[in-house]
């Protein structure tokens, strides 16, 4: 058997798939993949890959109430040998549709023996029986001969199969409503013998800097001769937890080990007390100078949505729970914190507070239709969420393309993305008729990506019997102005 442990190295991988809904042949249902290495004494490392699917686009998309499902086939290889480790297929299927009910994420577990060294792990899916898309990642797992480690912090949830089952996690997690004990997960491995070991964990408020008292544990480790792994399953309590961004952080306490080496691991999460909202229902804005601005009913739910765009995760999560309340007290406390909590003065929150109004309104105006307001577009998004571009290129009438439309940032600088140089957005217009431009293809962090979209834009017009074509091969077609812009090389990414 060998002696490898890698929970301590590997890095946690999640990832959040959002097809390309051009295509035909491709799932524009959102899959999630989560995965995360665990160590057996007998049978070596493997890596436990959580799946889900949302079962309400699958609805949507097959257009079918009857049990519909997805196929998926997992194999993880060495890069170094190329030779194949483990493979295994699971099909995920989705109950049978009640309109009456709340539609949850389904989720699975596919497990995969493993080894140390670059790995290359390839998920193959398709609705129904049939594979169209793939996802490929590759990943490094080093190994260590001897020591005590602490493989990563992983939230579980109860099931109604199984007692505990994995929570996938696609980001930082979310608890939020009736979530007030959260569980979580981790394994610790080779515990010295005649050596005293603890496992501690504190909460820490990443708002504040600091550990929240009260919000942690401290639990003897004890050595086995039978399991070179012990289980470590932990809870917290977080009912009177106050809304904010927390890290649990654990620690493998070692007796003969330096501090400084003590295997270490964290985890992340936003906590939405619902109870604090409730509180703001019975509170009243003091300053009438808020109330000139919110307004009320329509007006001021039209500018709570309207903040979405340049909210963070954990205030998205507040805004569509408040939205849910339609209370409008709350939503005029909720919309004065917002802009109080950035702004070192309340002249200065109220003075942002109209500017970003007076900028919802020219949105409103410029990029709104009878069905959609203007910060729900895709244009009106990312002119909320980045600003206006640096240059844009507009093509309304296209003989051979839809109508279109490029963006390009020199800089993107927002609260809520991360500094970025020298972005697209490329949007087309596939109703010909309208605003409605939808986001096809952008080169920035966190947005989509098509490689394609020239094709896309030029669908009614471009015919490729190749998968590999995205159109780049057609820079001197004759009088298409999609290749002849202000871009450098075409606007090619």
């Amino acid at each position: 058997m060998k002696k490898m442990l890698f929970g301590l190295f590997l890095l946690y991988t999640s990832l959040l798939l959002a097809q390309n809904a051009n295509s035909d042949n491709n799932i524009d249902v959102p899959i999630g993949i989560d995965v995360i290495p665990y160590w057996d004494s007998g049978n070596d490392p493997y890596v436990q890959i959580c799946i889900s699917v949302n079962a309400k686009n699958l609805y949507q998309k097959i257009n079918s109430n009857i049990n519909p499902h997805v196929t998926f086939l997992a194999f993880l290889k060495s890069n170094d040998s190329q030779k194949t480790i483990d493979i295994d297929k699971i099909k995920l299927i989705c109950p049978q549709y009640d309109s009456s009910a709340t539609v949850f994420s389904i989720s699975q577990s596919i497990f995969l023996a493993a080894d140390t060294g670059n790995l290359q792990l390839s998920v193959l899916y398709g609705i129904g029986d049939v594979i169209t898309d793939t996802l490929i990642g590759d990943f490094e797992i080093p190994g260590i001969a001897s020591g005590a480690a602490l493989a990563p912090l992983r939230f579980i949830e109860k099931q109604s199969e199984n007692p505990i089952g994995a929570r996938p996690q696609f980001g930082e997690a979310s608890f939020y409503g009736d979530d007030n004990i959260i569980r979580f997960y981790t394994e610790a491995y080779q515990i010295p013998n005649n050596e005293k070991s603890f496992y501690s964990y504190q909460l820490y408020s990443l708002n504040k800097g600091e550990k929240v008292e009260g919000f942690g544990a401290v639990n003897r480790v004890q050595y086995s001769e039978s399991s070179e792994i012990n289980s470590l399953l932990s809870t917290l309590k977080i009912g009177n937890l106050p809304t904010g961004h927390y890290e649990i952080r654990a620690s493998l306490n070692v007796e003969k080990m330096n501090p400084i080496y003590y295997p270490k691991q964290a985890i992340r999460f936003y906590r939405i007390n619902t109870n604090e909202l409730a509180q703001l229902n019975h509170s009243q804005i003091s300053d009438s100078r808020w109330l000139s601005i919110l307004g009320e009913g329509k007006k001021l739910n039209w500018y709570l949505n309207g903040l979405y765009p340049i909210a963070s995760g954990l205030e998205r999560k507040q805004i569509e729970h408040i939205g849910e309340t339609k209370n409008d007290t709350t939503s005029q406390r909720f919309i004065q914190y917002f802009w109080e909590s950035r702004s070192r003065s309340q002249t200065k929150a109220l003075k942002e507070a109209k500017e970003y109004l007076n900028i919802l309104d020219k949105v409103e105006a410029k990029y709104s239709s009878r069905a959609v307001p203007g910060y729900s577009t895709d244009r009106g998004r990312v002119f909320l969420q980045y600003g206006p571009p640096t240059l844009s290129e507009k093509r309304p009438f296209e003989s051979d393309a839809y109508p279109f439309e490029i963006w390009q940032y020199n800089t993107l600088q927002a609260n809520n993305a991360p500094y970025q140089i020298n972005k697209l957005f490329v949007f087309a217009n596939y109703s010909v008729a309208g605003r409605n431009y939808e986001l096809l293809h952008s080169d920035a962090i966190g947005e989509i990506k098509n490689t394609k979209w020239r094709i896309a834009i030029q669908k009614r017009s471009y015919i490729s019997e190749d998968i590999d074509d995205n159109g780049t091969g057609e820079s001197n077609k004759f009088g298409s102005r999609l290749y002849n812009n202000i871009f450098f090389n075409g606007g090619g990414r």
